[in-house]
């Protein structure tokens, strides 16, 4: 599904970059250009880094530090 369509970035390229280390909104933009046009997908893209944070162990660990 495509959740920026200023960029035209989608939910699996999203993911891969939060599963990379994209633990915030502003990191994922930097990233993939998502949330950089209007702004308007920001809300998704951060309800994607809270849906994929805790199933990554890598992710809880630098929560924690």
């Amino acid at each position: 599904m495509i959740i920026c369509l200023c960029n035209n970035v989608n939910t699996a390229t999203i993911t891969h970059a939060i599963e990379e280390g994209a633990y915030t909104v502003k990191a994922v933009e930097e990233k993939t250009c998502a949330g950089s046009g209007c702004g308007k997908c920001q809300f998704k893209v951060n309800a994607l880094i809270q849906d994929t944070l805790p199933s990554l162990p890598e992710a809880q660990q630098a929560m924690k530090s």
